[in-house]
């Protein structure tokens, strides 16, 4: 009896693996109709969730603000290759907030901190919408149409990745270009056309203007497509030719963009962060942060935002040893990717690894996603191991590779479930259910609803006391504040670098102090005993009413010595 069961499993394994290939295999686009159809129906959901996000958003992201004081920089700047030089990010995204602030300010009026959230936003939102056409085709060029329709849906709709991509941070252009240089290069390796790998270069090129790890792209490629040509077995000279010629494109493409900007700063990056993987060889000791959101009052033009994300996770483990710290970078790295695919997802991604046929493995173009893949991995080792912290937003990119994998998991392993019933009324109604892709709804509905939640609405105080000292402090008073968020809605970004500014007599500073259940020990500059010490007082505060939000944002004016 046991035995006849063993076979009959065997069996099912057998077709389910069988339905697996032929699923693989069956590329046919729909009429074009159809895919207009479809696409149009995906950038929807997507921009109706956007919407939702722009409009339920208590506070600009922290790092968002050092994209828009980027931003104000280029509109006010007249030397602006000194601006892009000392930046501590890469132009793309703050140029994208500059031009659209123009459209946005002209609505909005005078309240420039409403104006530039509401700009960044709607650029990360824009190229997030945009970002369904590249990686919709990038997911079918691989499986099929149905996990090309499910890696849009989980990618844009998984908390960890819809709320980065809805707010104002530059993820959302990045992705986009750098799942159309993904694209780019399917086609490539297909057709050879010189013009392809052309395009596939200058979309790593855009993609690397936003952030570094754009290179990761092109250089994956050139790798993939050098060994094809040193190695690769060719019928004829001419293939060979055209391989080298393709390659010449691509390089063209790339430095066509991102030799004038490598130029324009003497270096590969201009990020923090970059520079130090790049440098350091040791692994450096992690201080609290105590940097301020201005140290100096309006002289201070450009600050540090990129080396301290406020959600991230940090090492705490200073008086171990570097075993730990080396598997710390492990853990936490493993939990990115957690969190990122909903836990669920990497389920799903696993199954979608160890079932993928071998020939696609073998494939150039799959290759380059591997090789990428492998390389951002170990940048993310290096940053958690050398910088002591690995925010959720440096795996996206990996993330969306992963989300394809997941994708063709979920549909695979639905099917697999399927088989295994025995004819019956429940294998008939769960064939209909998968029909839907069942397993995929299940990770996919509890995430909207997640996603749907107020971006930062436990922020809600910063906001307040950053309104109140707009109206009560005088344009040139000092503003203390390591959250950033207080003295942005302040207006004191808007003002940093102006002289003869009106200042209270005598001189105060405002400082802003957080009492919260978290005590942000890495930001908060000044405790409230050191403040009373200096003989300052409570002006203002705010408590936070919302449900899950216990903290109350205080503002002390304390004289200035």
């Amino acid at each position: 009896m046991i035995r006849i069961r063993s076979v009959g499993w065997l069996t099912r394994m057998g077709v389910a693996l069988a339905m697996l290939n032929e699923a693989v295999e069956e590329k046919v686009l729909p009429s074009v109709r159809s895919q207009v159809f479809i696409l149009l129906i995906l950038m929807l959901l997507v921009a109706g969730l956007r919407a939702w996000q722009i409009t339920h958003t208590e506070v600009a992201a922290r790092d968002s603000i050092g994209f828009i004081r980027y931003a104000w920089l280029l509109e006010n700047s007249k030397d602006w290759k000194s601006v892009i030089k000392d930046a501590q990010q890469h132009p793309g995204f703050p140029l994208a907030i500059h031009l659209v602030s123009k459209p946005v300010r002209f609505f909005v009026g005078s309240d420039l901190p409403f104006a530039y959230q509401l700009s960044s936003q709607l650029v990360s939102s824009f190229f997030s919408v945009l970002l369904v056409l590249p990686l919709f085709y990038l997911a079918f060029e691989i499986f099929s149409i149905k996990v090309a329709i499910w890696s849009v849906l989980l990618f844009e709709f998984l908390p960890a990745i819809s709320k980065v991509l809805g707010d104002g941070l530059s993820e959302g252009m990045f992705l986009f270009f750098a799942a159309s240089a993904l694209f780019c290069i399917f086609i490539a390796f297909k057709t050879g056309r010189v013009t392809t790998w052309f395009f596939a270069g200058l979309f790593s090129a855009c993609a690397y203007l936003v952030r570094p790890e754009g290179m990761i792209i092109v250089f994956a490629c050139f790798v993939v497509m050098l060994v094809n040509i040193v190695l690769g077995k060719f019928n004829d000279s001419k293939s060979k030719i055209k391989m080298v010629a393709g390659l010449a494109g691509l390089i063209l493409g790339f430095i066509v963009l991102a030799l004038p900007f490598m130029l324009t700063i003497g270096k590969l990056t201009t990020k923090p962060t970059g520079q130090k993987i790049l440098e350091k060889i040791a692994v450096l000791q992690v201080e609290a942060d105590r940097r301020l959101a201005l140290l100096n009052g309006p002289g201070v033009v450009m600050k540090v935002f990129d080396q301290a994300p406020l959600f991230a996770s940090w090492w705490e483990g200073e008086d171990k040893g570097p075993a730990a710290r080396f598997m710390w970078s492990f853990m936490v790295l493993g939990d990115s990717y957690l969190k990122g695919l909903n836990y669920l997802g990497c389920a799903f991604a696993l199954v979608g690894l160890l079932l993928m046929p071998k020939g696609v493995w073998w494939k150039p173009s799959v290759i380059v996603i591997v090789v990428s893949f492998a390389i951002l991995n170990v940048a993310f080792y290096r940053v958690a191991l050398v910088m002591g912290y690995l925010s959720e937003r440096h795996v996206m990119l990996a993330l969306m590779m992963m989300v394809i994998w997941a994708a063709y998991g979920g549909v695979v392993l639905g099917d697999m479930v399927v088989v295994f019933f025995r004819e019956s009324w429940i294998k008939v109604g769960l064939g209909r259910l998968n029909q839907f892709s069942l397993l995929l709804i299940l990770l996919l509905v509890p995430s909207v609803y997640k996603s749907m939640e107020t971006l930062h609405y436990n922020r809600e105080g910063f906001k307040q006391v950053g309104k109140w000292l707009a109206i009560n402090c005088n344009e040139g008073d000092l503003v203390e504040d390591a959250f950033c968020w207080s003295h942005y809605y302040a207006g004191k970004v808007f003002l940093e670098g102006k002289s003869g500014l009106v200042v209270s007599d005598p001189r105060v500073k405002y400082v802003i102090v957080e009492r919260s259940s978290n005590p942000h020990l890495r930001l908060q500059t000044q405790d409230e005993e050191s403040l009373k010490a200096q003989k300052g007082k409570v002006v203002y505060d705010w408590p936070c009413t919302r449900k899950g939000a216990n903290s109350t944002v205080l503002v002390y004016e304390v004289p200035e010595r």
